[in-house]
């Protein structure tokens, strides 16, 4: 469009110049009139020739002044800018779009929670003992615990664990957990109900404290246990006793035998109301056997009752003195006239549980140490 107008311009002054260039032209073809001047100065004045022309003086031929022709202004030229010829923007080339590289696809890990069944015990299975053994399957390598505790597994995936039980109703919770961390729970209820404590059993003893004697009448002491209540009868055709278990189910009786016949053995039986039965053998030496070697012995050892207590014997010189002491408790007592020497010692101080000596000593230097313990009423 600029470049029309510019056009159109150029052709209008081009027009001009040339119309005047031909106007120029037609001015130079006509004879120009001739002007004479007169003397006195007055104007000039045109004179006719004599053969009827114009009679044209020569006069100095005055060029016609060019006449200045005011040349058309050239109305500025526009400076032709040259618009920016806008590149043809070149359509971006769609690179070859890469067709994404397949990632190797991962396997998936195991996500299978391992088997857990329970074999033993049954569900509601009720139980008396207080300690159980649960037992059952689960995946090779996989962990079987209840809560904190963990059982034993085996290669073929076999596990064991022993829980302790409440009183009533108990929940045994077991969780199976393999190498990837997949768990299963199974759960199997459980009843303990204690049985009832039975009475206490008391098995029938009898103990023979000398088995000779040289006292007159000569004697023997008896001893053991047997059902709370239970009448025990020792004796033999020479001498015999009744006593009753007490409430411990202690016994214990002095029995002499005054019929007894002097370097004979006989026999002692001891028998019980609840079928117990034992027999010794017993020998009366008579008095003229003087027997002055020390000895010492002890009862019980131990002992349940509010005030504990022990009974030491023995035989030493006839009126010897025998001494009898401990942290706890001591006595003194004397042989007779055949010996024969006891003493029954309390330990009132003594502390439950604790064993203690207890030292005996005669007075021909005979001494012996025993052991006593406080049992606190629970016997042993």
């Amino acid at each position: 469009m600029r470049f029309t107008r510019a056009f159109t311009v150029f052709a209008a002054a081009f027009a001009v110049v040339l119309i005047g260039g031909l106007a120029l032209a037609q001015v130079g073809a006509l004879r120009p009139a001739t002007f004479t001047a007169s003397e006195d100065g007055a104007a000039p004045s045109l004179t006719d020739s004599a053969d009827g022309t114009d009679d044209v003086r020569e006069t100095p031929e005055v060029k016609p002044k060019e006449e200045l022709t005011e040349e058309p202004t050239e109305e500025p030229k526009e400076e032709l800018t040259e618009e920016p010829t806008e590149e043809p923007k070149e359509e971006p080339k769609e690179e070859p779009k890469e067709e994404p590289k397949e990632e190797p696809k991962e396997e998936p890990g195991d996500t299978t929670p391992p088997k857990l069944e329970i074999l033993h015990p049954t569900d509601g299975q009720v139980f008396h003992e207080k300690t159980v053994a649960f037992e059952g399957l689960t995946e090779p390598g996989a962990k079987v615990a209840a809560g904190r505790y963990h059982a034993e597994v085996n290669n073929d995936g076999a596990w064991r664990i022993v829980l302790v039980l409440s009183t009533g109703r108990n929940v045994a919770t077991l969780t199976a957990t393999d190498a990837a961390g997949n768990a299963t729970t199974a759960s199997v209820v459980v009843v303990y109900e204690p049985e009832e404590p039975l009475p206490p059993t008391y098995k029938f003893t009898a103990n023979q404290r000398y088995g000779k004697s040289t006292a007159t009448p000569p004697f023997d002491d008896f001893w053991g246990t047997a059902t709370p209540g239970a009448k025990v009868w020792i004796g033999n055709d020479f001498g015999s006793k009744h006593v009753t278990a007490n409430s411990k189910g202690n016994w214990e009786a002095r029995v002499t035998f005054p019929e007894a016949p002097v370097g004979k053995v006989i026999k002692v039986v001891v028998e019980s109301s609840d079928d117990g039965r034992k027999v010794f053998e017993f020998v009366n030496k008579g008095t003229g056997e003087g027997e002055h070697e020390f000895t010492a012995h002890q009862t019980y050892g131990s002992c349940g009752e509010e005030i504990p207590y022990d009974v030491f014997y023995g035989r030493a010189g006839a009126g010897a003195k025998i001494w009898v002491e401990s942290r706890y408790g001591s006595g003194i007592t004397e042989a007779d006239t055949a010996g024969h020497w006891e003493i029954k010692v309390e330990f009132a101080e003594a502390p439950v549980g604790k064993v203690f000596e207890v030292v005996i000593e005669g007075r021909n230097g005979g001494r012996k140490v025993f052991t006593f313990t406080n049992t606190g009423g629970v016997e042993k």
